[in-house]
Formats: C-alpha cells, structure tokens, sequence
C-alpha cells in the first residue's frame, strides 16, 4: 500500500531534510539564547540542562520521533518516511518558544555558531543520505540542545582569538586619550546603581562615558570602549561584574583604574564562586589593580565582609556612621524620597534631596560624593548631580498607577541585603495594603534554602499579602513566612509569574503597593 517512486522516494527525503533543519533552528534557538544568558560559559549551560532535563529531553519530541524509527525498520519503510514528515510537522507546530523576558540578541558570536550550525546540518544530512538511514536525523534532534555545547566548543578558538584582538584594541583606545580617568566599581550588589549615581554626579565637571546597562562583563566593557568612548571624553565610569575568580583582574588589566569603588562582598553567584573568600578575591582585584601612586579604593564600611579585609592601597570609606571618612546624617525617608546630609572631612556637609528610595541608595550616593570631592566637584555641583538621579530601572523604581495603586519594581534586585531594603520601603506604606511578589533569590548554590528562608522570614512583617512565584522556588520562602505565624490564607503560590500577576490583579486595589522583587530571568524559568 506504502509504494513509492524513486523521485517521489527522493522527494519525500528532501521534505525530511526540510522539515529537520527547521525543527532543528526552533530547538537550538532556545538552547543558544541559554547559552547567551549564560554569557557562553559551557559550564553553566551544562548546569542549566541538568536543572531542566524535561525540557533537555522532552518525552512527547522523543516519542514523534522514535515511532517512525520502529515503523521504518519493522513494519514499512515507506509508512515510516511518512510518519517521520508528520512527526515534524507537529513538533514545528506544536513547539511555542518560551516567553522571553531578556530578548534574544542576534550577536556577530551568534552569527558565527550559526555558520557552524549550518555546516553541521549539511554534514548530518549528507551522512544520512550516503548512509541511507535518514532517520539518524531523529536522534540528533533528539540530542539538540547538546548541540549547542558542542558548536560553542568547535567555536572556542576562533572566539578566544577574536576575543583577545578586541581587548588589545579596546586597551589602545583607552591609552590613546591623555588625562582620561576610569573609575572601575564592583561588588556583590548595589554596583549598577552606584554606577548611575557616580555618572550623573560626575558627569557635572567631566565629560563621562559609562558602561549601558549591565553591560560588566569582560567583552560588554570592550565592546562599550570600542563603539561608545570619544576623543572628547575624559572620565569613564566602568561596572565590572564576575562569576569566576580572575574575571575583574581581566576587566582592569584592560581598562587601567585609577580609582575603585566596591560597594559590598557578600554570598552572590555561589554557584560558581563557591565560597565567600573566592568572592572576597575577587571583587579586592579590582583594588589590587590600582596604581600604587596615585590609586585609591572608596569602599563600603557598612559592609562586614569588606571590614575584615586587609586593603593595603590608599582608602577612602563611606558609610551611614562616624566610623566612616564620608557618611550619611539626619537622614529622612519617605514614600517619595530621602533626604540627608553627607560629612566630608575637613568641609561642611552637603545636604542631598533625591527621589531614590531606601538606605542602600543612601548609601551609594555618599560612596559617589566621596569620589566627587576627592575628583573636585564642588559641593553646588555635587548637589544639582543629586537632583538629577533617577532610579535604575527594575531597581527600586517606583511606578505610581493611574488608579492610586503604586507599584515597587525591583525586579533586577538579586542579594538578600537589596531585598530586606526593598521590604523596609514596602513596609514603610503604612495605611496601604501591600502585596510581595517574588520567586526569591536565585544562583546561591547550597545556601539557596537558608537564604531564601531568611527572605521569607523579613517578609512576615513587612507585606500583608505574600505571591510567591515558582512552586520550588517558593518553599523556603514559604518556611520562613510560617516560622514567623504568617497567616496562611494570605499566601499564594503562584506557578509563573503570569499567574502571579493574575492573582494580583484579583485582591490589588487603589490603596495598594505592590513590590515586585527579583523577577526571575529565563535561564532559571
């Protein structure tokens, strides 16, 4: 009954070919846009596939495929030819890409592993073809997502070589301007939003140019230097982020800091960090790269961590008491802002109006009016950069609703220590109902249950209604919230975040305050 042509035979296989390579793109292009989140370690997307094995090896892809195998070799080839097209065709066109709420970036790297990708698909349909068995298609469908770990591998030479060449030109460049000043700024947390605050007070005396976004790994530094930095520029405000130990000396043998702000050490990408005294290494090289001459180290002395390290190069402290040489005083938090005053050793106090909301903003704008002073400014112009500041967005950004309801967006926060500031703002709506929205804190390794517990634990006192996002994610928030005797009728666990918001919608009305904190990313959904 299943009889074909040799031409129809031919053209049955060339659909096959077809419908392989586009089921094939539609796999790779989430397994790549992991990657990318993962910033192309291989080591972290192989974590991710463990952690999402369903998804990995998805049991109804691996069933559409494996039937036409069993047809074609036991029952009729030519009935398998079939099934094996409709297989296909009901993967293209039941398979939705996931939600992304970071978009995937089509990068000159992306378009390289795509080159490889394409060769690698001819070479599987040639083989199949030379060899017969077409159907071996099924199984390296079946094995997509590995793919993507095996063309970053193929494709790790020609990206370090390209690497290398973009750093070197990026270290010219920066050379190339007399007189130019980089100020590096690392930390556990708080640095993108003291990055901001240093460049809009700073940028009231220099010329600035600051790294965009979270743009703070080694390559995101490179390519803002070699698309971005002008002739005309004489101060560059560079956010250096790490996960590996030797990622920031990297960053600064580049960039050449002549002064330094870290703003806290704490357990923050234990995953691959996997110690507080790896992070602690870390974060100090951006210390230990400063000139011995003219380098000085602004650091955070609420911080415990940064308090029982030994930092041998000239430092400043800042902080929110007298045991610091800059330091926050009659300070006034409200809902719409928070106003103090900065000392400043051997002048008088600046006093500081900003929208910003919560103690750690505080905070980061004393570590900023420390680099002012030491790089000049006045103390006029260190105030109207103060005016000036605006939240970070998805960090402590208010939203106020058009029916009164005001939304707390935090969505990017991702330490214990933002997060508690985040519930001390919440909390401070008194006479409002206030509604937490999270799914916790993420990429803590073993400490992933005793901090996210403790969240839960703040959270008690601090909302009157708890939306926890993630079923896993959720217990030990959930842990903490019952040791403290929080109602259970006032929590709900919500599987994503789409029906978190739905539930929101449900109980929210115009006196409500709504705090999202630390939205989940892709790579953890």
């Amino acid at each position: 009954m299943f009889t074909h042509t040799r031409f129809e035979y031919q053209m049955w296989i060339i659909i096959t070919f077809i419908l392989f390579a586009i089921y094939f793109y539609k796999k790779n292009r989430h397994g790549l846009h992991i990657l990318q989140l993962e910033n192309y370690y291989n080591d972290r997307y192989l974590a991710w596939m463990k952690n999402n094995i369903k998804t990995v090896f998805d049991v109804k892809s691996i069933g559409l495929l494996l039937i036409p195998v069993f047809v074609m070799f036991f029952i009729n080839s030519n009935l398998g030819i079939l099934l094996n097209c409709i297989a296909y065709l009901t993967l293209i066109f039941t398979s939705k890409r996931p939600k992304e709420k970071k978009p995937f970036v089509v990068t000159s790297r992306i378009n390289r592993m795509a080159i490889t990708y394409l060769i690698l698909i001819v070479l599987f349909c040639f083989v199949s073809q030379y060899l017969g068995e077409i159907l071996l298609l099924n199984f390296v469908s079946i094995f997509a997502y590995v793919f993507v770990y095996v063309v970053n591998l193929i494709n790790r030479p020609i990206e370090k070589a390209i690497r290398a060449k973009f750093c070197r030109k990026a270290s010219q460049n920066l050379k190339s301007i007399n007189g130019l000043k980089v100020v590096g700024i690392t930390g556990s947390y708080g640095k993108t939003s003291t990055k901001h605050i240093v460049n809009t007070i700073l940028s009231q005396k220099y010329n600035t140019l600051m790294t965009p976004e979270s743009y703070n790994t080694t390559m995101g530094v490179v390519r803002t230097v070699n698309e971005k930095l002008s002739r005309t520029d004489n101060l560059f405000v560079c956010e250096m982020g790490a996960k590996y130990v030797g990622d920031i000396k990297e960053i600064c043998d580049i960039v050449n800091p002549t002064y330094g702000i870290v703003t806290a050490i704490g357990e923050q990408h234990l995953e691959t960090f996997k110690s507080l005294d790896n992070i602690r290494k870390t974060k100090l090289e951006l210390v230990d790269s400063l000139p011995d001459d003219k380098g000085i180290a602004f650091v955070n002395w609420e911080d415990e961590n940064i308090r029982n390290s030994k930092i041998s190069k000239n430092m400043v402290k800042y902080g929110l008491s007298k045991d610091a040489d800059y330091y926050a005083t009659n300070i006034e938090i409200t809902e719409r802002g928070s106003n103090f005053d900065v000392v400043i050793p051997g002048k008088e106090p600046i006093s500081i109006k900003t929208k910003l909301l919560g103690s750690l903003n505080i905070l980061n704008i004393v570590g900023a009016v420390a680099i002012a002073d030491k790089l000049g400014l006045t103390a006029e112009q260190i105030k109207t950069g103060a005016k000036y500041i605006k939240p970070v967005t998805h960090r402590l950004e208010l939203k106020p609703s058009s029916n009164g309801s005001i939304i707390i967006d935090d969505a990017y926060n991702s330490n214990i220590r933002g997060a508690k500031m985040a519930l001390e703002v919440l909390k401070n709506f008194k006479g409002r109902q206030r509604i937490l929205i999270t799914p916790g804190i993420v990429d803590l390794g073993e400490k992933s249950f005793e901090i996210n517990k403790e969240l839960g634990k703040s959270a008690a006192s601090s909302c009157d209604f708890a939306i926890l996002v993630g079923e896993k994610q959720a217990e030990p928030i959930y842990a903490g919230l019952k040791e403290e005797k929080y109602p259970e009728g006032q929590i709900f666990i919500a599987k994503n975040l789409e029906e978190a918001l739905a539930k929101m919608s449900k109980i929210m009305d115009a006196t409500s305050v709504i705090l999202l904190e630390n939205d989940l990313p892709d790579n953890y959904l």
